[in-house]
């Protein structure tokens, strides 16, 4: 069973070959540790050279455990998003959509976006960046 949602730049970095997200991430894949929602796999794959790739990728992606949306997901994204503004940072809806979407599953969100420090201010998700 899963209990760490990869974002979209900690899956980058493992296909880019980045020595810190291949040791990271190899052994969650090896023990299925590893989740994915479906922001990520849109963001991922968005990013493929050629159909191919975007049809293996896919393919592996959804063998994996898909984290379900919060079912009040909208209006938590409002809130978290209305709150980060007061404080001055504009958050990416879809690293809202991410972060909510770890917190309901208890999962803690691997990633190498900074970002999402900042929205933990507001949503309490367990968070590693490395």
């Amino acid at each position: 069973m899963s209990d760490v949602l990869a974002d979209s730049s900690a899956w980058i970095a493992f296909l880019r070959g980045d020595a810190a997200a291949v040791h990271r991430i190899d052994p969650l894949l090896a023990d299925g540790r590893v989740a994915i929602a479906g922001a990520i796999y849109a963001e991922v794959l968005s990013g493929t050279a050629s159909r191919s790739e975007f049809d293996l990728l896919s393919g592996l992606l959804r063998g994996l455990e898909w984290l379900p949306e919060p079912r009040d997901l909208w209006e938590r994204v409002a809130e978290a998003r209305f709150a980060l503004a007061r404080r001055g940072f504009q958050a990416a809806i879809v690293d809202l959509v991410i972060a909510l979407c770890a917190l309901e599953a208890r999962h803690t969100l691997l990633t190498r976006d900074r970002d999402f420090t900042r929205i933990r201010t507001v949503v309490p998700f367990e968070l590693e960046v490395f």
